[in-house]
């Protein structure tokens, strides 16, 4: 089954950037196999320095750590709800204990800031264009690997509080066995404090879901896969998926 993930606010689709930015970079940077891979790890972090740097990102995080530890808190505590408290403690105490902006120390970097910009050039990090670029691209991959590293370690404390959240909300989650129609799906209202919709879908139908949900409606159309179009036509067979409701809060089946 492939899933397939639609945030229901902007600050879940925040969460799922980031996520999605760090995923890639561990990735790319963990590549020995070709120097472009760390040319895209540096790219990546980039994306994530401007995806993460809203103002109030930080206090979103701490606010709803916070009130996860007090939902924990409320419940018998067994063995499990400890690690999950330990967890919260931890990410919490890293991220306070950063105190410059998200990404302050890189835009600061005015090595780094010069391959940023000209990363917006076709063609503008060649050896031509960045020489000291080239020079570090052929430096071994542990002293490369090492410098990403040392990049993105003070991201690393909001990265971590993001996945513990995302890890909360998925685990919490609410499964219904549904069909899609000659590929459409209609759902007459979410629970308010849903937060994020998953659609578990058979790769053999080729079907990729489109959502439209608020409070009031839901409605699910799968289009079919494509390579040529950026968005397919709707498909014509009926379509079973899992449609999984997640939320932050105790979910009221």
């Amino acid at each position: 089954m492939i899933r397939f993930e639609h945030p229901l606010s902007e600050r879940i689709r925040n969460f799922l950037r980031i996520e999605h930015l760090f995923n890639r970079f561990h990735d790319e940077s963990g590549c020995p196999q070709s120097v472009w891979s760390h040319h895209l790890a540096l790219l990546t972090l980039f994306e994530m320095m401007e995806c993460a740097g809203r103002a109030e990102l930080k206090l979103d995080i701490l606010q709803e750590l916070e009130r996860q530890k007090r939902i924990l808190q409320r419940q018998d505590s067994g063995e499990t709800v400890c690690a999950a408290l330990e967890r919260i403690h931890s990410v919490t105490a890293d991220l306070q204990a950063v105190q410059q902006k998200f990404g302050q120390h890189l835009r600061e970097n005015e090595w780094l800031m010069a391959i940023k910009q000209r990363m917006l050039v076709p063609g503008g990090t060649s050896p031509l264009d960045l020489p000291s670029y080239y020079y570090w691209q052929q430096l071994p991959y542990e002293v490369r690997k090492a410098d990403l590293q040392g990049w993105i370690a003070m991201l690393l404390p909001t990265c971590r509080a993001v996945r513990v959240l995302l890890d909360i909300l998925r685990a919490n989650a609410w499964k219904v066995a549904s069909v899609a129609e000659k590929g459409n799906y209609h759902h007459a209202s979410l629970a308010q404090n849903i937060h994020l919709l998953g659609i578990d879908v058979a790769p053999d139908y080729q079907a990729l879901p489109e959502v439209s949900a608020n409070k009031y409606f839901t409605h699910i159309r799968f289009v079919a896969a494509s390579r040529e179009s950026a968005r397919g036509k709707l498909v014509e067979c009926d379509v079973p998926f899992e449609l999984v409701m997640c939320s932050f809060d105790p979910v009221m089946e």
